[in-house]
């Protein structure tokens, strides 16, 4: 346990915080409802809601969650901790390989929502400091993706990279073999929706608009399309379905859905039969502080030309503002051109690499778990980080999305 003096006087209430980690999914999930309460403290509300279905995530490599607390006490006692001992979280996954770590920590949220609770003008400060805690400790890459909402904190240009560091924090880390990467990017936050779904599809696209209302007629009128709000399947048959899925995810990956819908606070689990009774589209969800939020999609293979995540997307959006949502998230992002109609918002990334003979390995180590929506994997790639050109702000962070996958 480590005291980390922060001098800068947008963060003097930190000054004597100390770093509280806790390790694995059954310790996180007895915090859930500090956690809520943290986040509603923090104006954050519904960021850390259904905390678990996250911590149990499948992925390439295996992830041990670490849960970093920020506590206004040296000491803490995790059985009667409650919000107000904490001036903010953080949420990281250690990479595992065969059983060892493979020194390397990163956020499992691209959207930043999840990933750190603070006030806002702590937020920045806080990642630092969590940075710096895992640097000392011999980690060879962090990643931290967050919402800043205007921190006076981060000092640093959109994109800047600062090879001598960060100097806000304690200087405990070698600078000089750490290579730190600041950058700001913009992303599809969410889609405001209106009172009636007529209303929303007027906000949307042209050309959207115009593909949602045609293959859900033609899926209608030639494959006998029905909408069901509540699916009710086992998960034999939920498996087999997914075996006839474009995009079909491996049996571990699809039973994990199925069971992770019944932990939700509020699960969503819709789909859509042809005339014979046969599914054609399953979509896994949940509501949260007047969101809705699309998990997964599923779309049986072979009917491309019915646009059936689209079909899906229009039965969900109509039901979903009847019962009085007002925001539709995609978890993981989406390359529709949906995408456009969203309401953006800024996320920060803070990339640490350690310039070392053994951080030489990282990027073969990326090589291991590289997918289009690992953003640890592409920024270790990315040849900024080693070499002298700075990352930009669109930078190596992808935006196609599993989900439009099959996932």
């Amino acid at each position: 346990m480590r005291v980390i003096s922060e001098p800068n006087d947008a963060t003097e209430t930190i000054s004597a915080a100390t770093i509280h980690v806790v390790r694995g999914c059954d310790s996180i999930l007895r915090l859930q409802r500090v956690l809520a309460d943290l986040s509603l403290r923090c104006g954050q509300p519904g960021v850390m809601d259904d905390v678990g279905y996250f911590l149990c995530k499948p992925g390439t490599l295996k992830r041990v969650p670490h849960l970093m607390l920020f506590a206004k006490a040296p000491v803490i006692d995790l059985e009667t901790l409650t919000a107000d001992d904490l001036l903010g979280a953080v949420l990281l996954y250690r990479y595992m390989l065969l059983g060892c770590g493979i020194g390397m920590f990163s956020t499992n949220d691209r959207s930043g929502r999840g990933t750190l609770v603070a006030p806002p003008a702590l937020r920045s400060a806080l990642a630092e400091m969590a940075v710096r805690s895992l640097m000392d400790q011999g980690v060879l890459a962090v990643l931290i993706s967050f919402r800043d909402e205007g921190s006076g904190t981060l000092q640093k240009r959109p994109g800047e990279a600062l090879d001598e560091g960060a100097p806000t924090g304690a200087a405990t880390v070698d600078e000089k073999n750490v290579r730190w990467v600041w950058r700001q990017r913009e992303m599809a936050d969410y889609l405001p929706l209106e009172r009636t779904f007529d209303g929303t599809l007027a906000k949307i696209g042209t050309r959207t608009r115009r593909n949602m209302r045609y293959y859900r007629k033609r899926a209608e009128a030639e494959l006998g399309c029905v909408f069901l709000p509540s699916v009710e399947i086992d998960q034999r048959e939920f498996l087999n379905f997914n075996r006839q899925c474009m995009y079909a995810v491996p049996a571990k990956v699809a039973s994990w859905r199925y069971q992770s819908l019944k932990g939700l606070e509020t699960p969503l689990f819709m789909g859509i039969k042809d005339g014979s009774g046969r599914w054609l589209s399953m979509l896994g969800g949940r509501r949260h502080h007047g969101g809705t939020e699309i998990l997964w999609q599923m779309n049986r293979s072979g009917l491309s030309a019915y646009s059936l995540s689209l079909v899906m997307r229009s039965y969900f959006m109509e039901h979903e503002i009847a019962h009085g949502m007002t925001k539709l998230y995609m978890e993981g992002g989406t390359a529709h051109p949906m995408r456009f109609s969203f309401v953006n918002d800024k996320v920060t990334d803070l990339v640490v690499v350690r310039r070392s003979r053994l951080g030489l390995v990282v990027p073969a180590l990326a090589q291991l778990f590289i997918k289009p929506d690992n953003d640890l994997a592409l920024m270790l790639l990315d040849k900024s980080l080693y070499g002298g050109r700075t990352a930009n702000g669109n930078g190596s962070l992808a935006s196609v999305s599993v989900e439009e996958k099959g996932s």
